[in-house]
């Protein structure tokens, strides 16, 4: 009976609403259609201003203090003066793990940047590659003029030189020809295995050759070049730096497109 009652009186209740809705209907008072309001719209956020265009950097910088710019077409490269040296030379630059020994400058750069740092500044490797060292065959690729910067030891100021004053050859009697050095770009190889290039030059660390060497980036194209044990260093040299308790003095050094 409980049961019953209670479900008389949700009967009850349904059929009270739907007489009032109804009656409301029949009134005529329907609810009148609510009007968008596009003033109730959140304000759209100006469109941030274009930002400034970036001046361009002077120069493309590589790790180990090298700098290609491109504008100029001149590359430097911050280096150490192996001054200590009195024996024959074999290479004139050599990056970490090369024959230093043998070297008359020292960089922290590696040889592939260096390779690329030419490239920058549009200068071509040679497309005909020599093998070995000490080969006969002149090395080919384009010309490039190579200077040193330095603090002149008597007056202080920043010289630069013609990096041919500082190396004596001892065949000739005098400094070798100012005819500067040959890009030859040495020798590069892609590994997809390692998603980069095994270059030779770095692989060894010897990057400019004074006795020829085909792994080199930079090599020596005069005619005594694949001659070994007759260039030695110049410590005569007009202003050139000394070390300071065992500490090779800093210069830098300077590359260029030989001028034609």
């Amino acid at each position: 009976m409980k049961l019953r009652t209670m479900g008389l009186s949700v009967v009850a209740l349904a059929i009270a609403v739907g007489c009032s809705y109804a009656a409301a209907n029949s009134s005529g008072n329907e609810p009148a259609p609510v009007q968008a309001d596009n003033t109730s719209q959140p304000a759209q956020p100006d469109q941030p201003a274009p930002a400034p265009v970036q001046k361009d950097a002077e120069y493309v910088a590589f790790e180990g203090g090298l700098r290609a710019y491109p504008e100029k077409r001149v590359v430097e490269m911050d280096a150490w003066l192996l001054g200590s040296q009195t024996r024959p030379l074999e290479y004139l630059l050599v990056s970490p793990g090369g024959n230093t020994h043998e070297s008359l400058f020292a960089t922290a750069a590696s040889g592939l940047h260096l390779k690329r740092a030419l490239e920058i500044i549009l200068l071509h490797e040679g497309k005909v590659k020599r093998t070995g060292r000490g080969y006969l065959d002149k090395p080919l690729g384009d010309r490039v003029k190579l200077s040193v910067r330095f603090t002149h030891a008597k007056t202080g100021e920043q010289t630069t030189v013609p990096v041919e004053k500082w190396l004596w050859d001892h065949q000739n009697k005098g400094h070798p020809k100012e005819v500067g050095f040959v890009f030859t770009g040495s020798f590069e190889q892609y590994r997809p295995e390692l998603n980069r290039s095994l270059f030779e030059a770095d692989m060894k660390g010897n990057l400019i050759g004074l006795w020829r060497d085909s792994a080199c980036v930079l090599d020596n194209d005069r005619d005594d070049g694949y001659v070994p044990d007759i260039y030695s260093p110049y410590p005569e040299a007009d202003g050139i730096p000394q070390a300071v308790r065992g500490i090779s003095p800093p210069v830098t050094l300077i590359f260029e497109p030989w001028p034609s």
